[in-house]
């Protein structure tokens, strides 16, 4: 008995000395948080630190990244990942993507750097640049370390790989702090948009994030449910040729879901394996699509440019009655198209534009946000 109060002693002192070293130990990452959608990454809290957990998309069962994140320095975290304190007073982002959830959540004045500041819409940033308080670090792919370091942003929000690129390398030699956003490999919309809580963490503000998601979520819904009992489903076809492939949504993308929440039929729907795109020649989409009631998504500005791109675009049903849409209602002369910005936080607002092209009724008083039509 001796001896067993002997050794329980012996534990507690090797425990009170592992903590007032400073260091905590991994293991234990707290009470998870709920995520309804995203596959990507998980939140947890513990006592003294919240817990960020990245998942590599390409490699199932084990993790990209982690983070601790502390607002206080003194705080011990454990080490099998990056400490960060929080809220963050200044940040980097490399994608156009990450904008939107910034700008939800107030944050946009964190912002120090982008990249490629030609093909952002968010016009305060754009601003931002203009006046020399943001940073262009040039191509995301290959960033300029020697500005970034001088810059000197408390983190980088980058968009992650599924290669060590020598870009990345760079990145990490600089001893900044990399933030890794993935809502880019998310397989659903809501799964993209949820990464509004991986970001709103890092600024402390969950409960935020999480009221904002909840939103998007309860408009989707209600979106959505608007078209579930309706017996007339138009056809659609999206995109258009570019140097001879004419890329189609699979059946499993999130494309392919927004139609179908829509309220349209989709000539790939039935396919249950195809998450990416469907490569196809403008023949064979000619052959599958001539009869669609509906075109979207594709890059001209009036129907005559469609035209002369293209004579084989004139046999489509859809471009015969004027039922051609495209996605550069709310884009600038740079390039800079908020569809592949604020859209990425706000799907609820991609599946109305679409209602109100394929059903005008369900939506009378609302007017399309990404989406134009050809004259």
């Amino acid at each position: 008995m001796h001896k067993y109060f002997a050794f329980l002693l012996l534990i507690c002192l090797l425990t009170a000395c592992r903590h007032s070293s400073g260091k905590a130990s991994s293991g234990d990452d707290g009470a998870a948080v709920e995520i309804q959608y995203a596959k990507g990454f998980g939140i947890a809290h513990a006592t003294d630190y919240t817990t960020i957990t990245v998942y590599n998309p390409w490699k199932p069962g084990e993790i990209y990244d982690k983070y601790y994140l502390v607002k206080e320095e003194q705080t011990a975290a454990p080490e099998d990942g990056r400490k960060v304190m929080i809220p963050l007073k200044s940040l980097m982002s490399n994608s156009a993507t990450h904008l939107s959830f910034l700008e939800m959540l107030g944050e946009l004045d964190k912002v120090t750097g982008v990249c490629n500041a030609g093909y952002i819409y968010n016009p305060t940033i754009l601003q931002g640049v203009k006046e020399g308080r943001i940073k262009d670090l040039g191509d995301a792919f290959n960033l300029d370390i020697e500005n970034l370091l001088m810059l000197r942003p408390q983190a980088v929000m980058t968009s992650a790989y599924n290669a060590e690129d020598e870009n990345s390398k760079r990145m990490k030699q600089t001893g900044l702090t990399i933030l890794y956003n993935i809502e880019w490999q998310e397989k659903s919309l809501l799964g993209r948009a949820e990464w509004i809580k991986f970001v709103g963490a890092f600024f402390d503000k969950e409960a935020l994030a999480d009221s904002l998601f909840n939103r998007v979520v309860e408009q989707y819904n209600a979106a959505k449910a608007q078209t579930a009992t309706l017996s007339n489903l138009p056809t659609v076809v999206s995109g258009q040729d570019y140097r001879g492939t004419w890329s189609l949504p699979g059946g499993r993308s999130y494309s392919a879901q927004l139609y179908k929440d829509a309220g349209a039929t989709y000539y790939y729907a039935n396919d249950t394996t195809t998450s990416g795109s469907i490569p196809s020649t403008i023949e064979e989409v000619l052959m599958n699509f001539n009869g669609a009631d509906f075109w979207v998504g594709v890059q001209a500005s009036t129907l005559d440019e469609l035209g002369r791109t293209d004579s084989k675009y004139k046999l489509f049903k859809a471009f015969k009655e004027g039922n051609v849409y495209n996605i550069n209602k709310r884009s600038n002369a740079s390039g800079g198209n908020d569809y592949w910005e604020s859209g990425v936080a706000r799907p609820d607002l991609l599946l109305n534009d679409l209602i109100k092209i394929l059903h005008p009724e369900l939506l009378p008083e609302y007017e399309l946000t990404y989406m134009e039509k050809l004259q």
